[in-house]
Formats: C-alpha cells, structure tokens, sequence
C-alpha cells in the first residue's frame, strides 16, 4: 500500500473520532447558549408566564372600571395586555396543544373559537372607547367571557401541558410567549385569530399599533 492510500485509510479511520469530539465539543456549547437565551426573558415556564398574565388581566378589568382620569390610561393598558396575551397564545401555546395533548386538536379548536367570541367583543369594547357610551355594558361583557376562557384554559389546558410537556420545552416556550408579546400588536384585530395570522401579522401589525399607542400618548399629555 503506497504513502497516499496509507495516509487516506488513516483519515478514513479518524474521521468518525473527530466528528464524535466536535459534537462532543458543541453540543455543550448550544446548551449553554440555550440556557443564556432562557435566562435572558427570565426562564419561567409557559404556564406560570401566562397564569400569572390572567391575574393581570382580572385586575386590568377593575382598573379599566374605575371613573376618573386615569380611566384612558387603565383602559390602555387592559387592551395592550389582552392582545399581546393573546398572539402569544394564538401563535405558540395552542399549537403545541394540539400537537402534544390527547385530543389536542378538539381542545385547540374550542380555546380558538372562545378567543375569536372574545376578539369580536374586544374590537366593539375598542371601537366605544373608554370614555363612549355603553362602556361599562362592553367592559363587563369582555371580562366575563375572557374569565370563563382563562379558567377553561387553566382546567382543561395548562394542567395538560404540564404532564405531557418537559419542563425544558415549558420553559422555552415560556421564551418564545416574552419575546412574541415584545412586538406582538397592542389592540384586536378580528382577523388575527390563529397561529399562521398572528405570526404574518406580528411583524407589520404590532410596529403600527406601537407608533399609534405613542402618537395617541403624546397628543393626551
């Protein structure tokens, strides 16, 4: 066997041992980036992230009631959460409901079409204001049909992602929910109601909506 074909069998025979090493060698690397990314938007869980959104959004509710001049403010900020909430449900948690969860797709179908009743209402509640007539009649109808969809949520959802779902994947899709609610549009838009739309539009819809909310901002103060 001459130098050459010696010198190639030799290569041949390495290569799989190099290939394991560089592996070896990355594969810790990617997980710690993957624990930096975590780490960054703060590394909870999918499930506390949007638990502890719902308590905001009760609270949001009694806020947005209140008479005087904070009601624009309080009223803004109900809005803003409900459809970051939202998108990042739309766009991520459900999905994997299906995907992960014994009859997923019935369960995801049902959570969609609340979250499309609700979208009608909130565009409504939108469209009069805070300081429009029938605003406490529209207030009081959104809170009651976002509160019976947080808790089917709650009951028939996230306890199922719990037991089904690693906590590892929790908690990037925990991630994934911050930084889709980062840009996510701040008010309804009744045809962003599932996970293709919420992601086309997110991108277009939610610069918009955030250069409106700061012009709206400016001209009150």
């Amino acid at each position: 066997m001459g130098t050459l074909t010696k010198q190639a069998a030799q290569k041949a025979a390495t290569a799989p041992l190099l290939a394991g090493k560089a592996t070896a060698k990355a594969a810790p690397a990617v997980s710690a980036w993957s624990g930096r990314a975590l780490a960054a938007v703060g590394g909870e869980n999918v499930v506390d992230v949007l638990t502890r959104q719902h308590r905001q959004i009760k609270l949001g509710f009694l806020r947005a009631a209140l008479p005087g001049p904070w009601r624009r403010r309080n009223f803004d900020r109900l809005m803003r959460l409900l459809a970051v909430h939202e998108a990042a449900e739309e766009a991520h948690v459900h999905p994997v409901a299906r995907r992960a969860l014994d009859h997923g797709r019935e369960l995801a179908a049902r959570r969609r079409a609340e979250e499309k009743q609700a979208k009608e209402l909130l565009v409504a509640l939108w469209r009069t204001g805070p300081h429009g007539t029938g605003y406490l009649r529209r207030l009081n109808e959104v809170r009651r049909a976002v509160t019976r969809h947080a808790a089917r949520e709650e009951r028939e959802e996230f306890q199922a992602l719990r037991k089904a779902v690693s906590l590892s994947r929790l908690r990037m899709l925990g991630a994934e929910v911050k930084l889709t609610q980062a840009y996510a549009p701040t008010r309804p838009h009744r045809w962003v109601n599932n996970e293709a739309a919420n992601k086309l539009a997110a991108p277009i819809l939610g610069p918009v909506d955030r250069a409106l909310d700061a012009l709206r901002h400016r001209t009150a103060s």
